[in-house]
């Protein structure tokens, strides 16, 4: 496999893994990470600051600026620790997994795609990481944008983006385990990213992950990163999740995809849209003017929130 061949290679055994979408994928980095341990890796856990509306009421990403109790490395990219808060009370889901984790870097998506690559590379050469890996629980990151189900394509097109800036690597676990993308279409867009050579290989959650990730459960607030535990248990069949999405549970809900960024970036219509924005607001107008309605608009359309 590819992914083994990358691994060996690679000179400096320290990644940085990441959840690319928010919310629950910090709980989908575990099996990735333990799979790097493997090959003797040094691995640091962050994810992108945006959490659904039952843990922050306050519609879209959060800055960095709208946090307290945080160590700040740039504009973009804070290190979080389970006192962390927003300034109106609220605690995110990587303050709740930093109870597990110890501290977890948390990225600001707010500054735009261009800002963010340039905080992540400043990061990277100070760590000395080698290798930069974005997890996504489900696997509408590798959608084309337009297919009809897809909820969420704003976070995980400005992780892509980013990402193939960076030479990195996204990762799925949990393959249609956020209930957005049929399995047909998954197939498809995998079987597109076969041609251009951009599949890298599969690993699987193991016990101990599971172990893990059920720990992980119990701090952070999740559904999607829920089903690869369930699946390696043995559970087979239709689940209902949030809103009345359906996800088909099987052994496959229980590998993990690796992909080159640069090539889900060719195939990834949003991602592309969005590459050179410098605000979330500008990535959003963008994607709304070219017909996809976003996770930003479905919350704004339904929180009422106001602070006290």
């Amino acid at each position: 496999m590819e992914i083994i061949k990358i691994l060996k290679s690679c000179r400096q055994k320290r990644a940085f893994v990441f959840g690319m979408g928010g919310g629950g994928d910090i709980i989908s980095t575990i099996p990735v990470a333990n799979f790097l341990r493997l090959f003797d890796f040094d691995v640091l856990f962050g994810g992108v600051l945006w959490d659904r509306l039952i843990v922050d009421p306050k519609p879209g990403p959060r800055a960095l600026e709208e946090l307290e109790n945080f160590r700040k490395f740039n504009d973009v990219i804070g290190l979080l620790n389970e006192n962390t808060r927003t300034k109106y009370g609220v605690k995110p889901n990587l303050a709740r997994s930093a109870k597990y984790f110890g501290e977890v870097f948390a990225l600001d998506i707010t500054k735009g795609t261009k800002r963010l690559a340039e905080g992540l590379e400043e990061f990277i050469e100070e760590n000395k990481i080698g290798l930069t890996i974005g997890v996504d629980a489900g696997g509408d990151a590798i959608a084309i944008g337009y297919e009809s189900g897809v909820r969420s394509p704003l976070a995980d097109a400005v992780s892509v983006a980013v990402l193939s800036e960076l030479d990195g690597i996204v990762s799925i676990t949990g393959l249609g385990s956020d209930g957005e993308l049929k399995f047909e279409e998954l197939m498809l867009n995998i079987a597109e990213l076969f041609k251009k050579g951009g599949f890298l290989g599969c690993s699987s959650v193991s016990s101990e992950d599971c172990r893990e990730m059920q720990l992980l459960c119990e701090q952070v607030v999740t559904e999607a990163s829920k089903i690869p535990v369930m699946a390696y248990r043995g559970e087979f069949g239709l689940k209902k999740i949030r809103k009345g999405r359906t996800v088909l549970i099987t052994p496959i809900s229980a590998l993990v995809f690796y992909f080159r960024a640069r090539n889900v970036l060719e195939i990834n219509e949003t991602a592309k849209l969005i590459k050179d924005c410098e605000g979330i607001e500008e990535a959003n107008r963008i994607l709304n003017k070219n017909g996809i309605t976003t996770e930003l608009d479905y919350e704004r359309s339904v929180s009422d929130f106001k602070v006290a």
